[in-house]
């Protein structure tokens, strides 16, 4: 059974636990903060960065993206990637704004308001949560909602790695209690529902919760 290291309320961790249920993997979680020094988590993650993946005794690597692509060739059951190359361009390039851009802006939300009181003894900064949620989350959300159109999902109106992500990444405004706008995003509102209804992610946002609220 492969191994993860990594903590759930990571985003990119987040990710990576739920490809696997998605496409009906099993996984072991080694629960593993960042920048650990633990020797079998620093011989799969050289930069101390999760999460980390081992497949056995003497192959592993780390980095999200490389772990969804690679258990998506190693299983291609429930393929997150599409066969089409333009949209499998455009899978591509919606999982690296989600990592880069998406996940930032709702990473910041989702630390002062949650990750930060419960485990750094950080006090939420209220100035910077406002502008996060009035000037900066918005733009994002305005993309987002360009992107979807009216379709269901993201790429050819089909679910893939695009909709893991993002979805992923709107789990850490929920779990923040930052509300999508019916009004002003009701193709993402309407996304971010069924994506949070899916029994897998339930049970994943459960689980997070859980962990944060011991």
């Amino acid at each position: 059974m492969a191994i993860i290291y990594g903590l759930p309320p990571s985003p990119y961790v987040r990710k990576v636990m739920l490809a696997h249920v998605f496409k009906n993997m099993s996984y072991e979680l080694v629960p593993t903060f960042p920048g650990s020094e633990e020797a079998s988590f620093r011989e799969v993650s050289p930069l101390g960065k999760i999460p980390a993946y081992r497949v056995n005794d003497s192959f592993g690597f780390s980095d999200s993206t490389v772990i969804t692509a690679y258990i998506d060739r190693v299983n291609p059951e429930n393929a997150l990637y599409p066969a089409d190359v333009n949209d499998y361009a455009q899978a591509l390039w919606l999982e690296k704004y989600n990592d880069t851009k998406l996940s930032e802006v709702t990473s910041a939300l989702y630390f002062q308001r949650v990750v930060g009181p419960a485990f750094f003894e950080h006090t939420t900064e209220e100035e910077r949560v406002s502008d996060l949620i009035t000037n900066i989350i918005p733009v994002e959300l305005n993309y987002l909602e360009k992107a979807l159109a009216s379709n269901n999902y993201f790429v050819n109106n089909t679910f893939s790695i695009a909709d893991l992500v993002i979805g992923a990444s709107l789990m850490s405004l929920e779990h923040a209690n930052f509300e999508i706008d019916n009004a002003k995003w009701p193709a993402l509102a309407k996304f971010a529902t069924a994506f949070f209804n899916r029994p897998e992610v339930v049970a994943q946002f459960n689980a997070e919760k859980s962990l944060i609220n011991k």
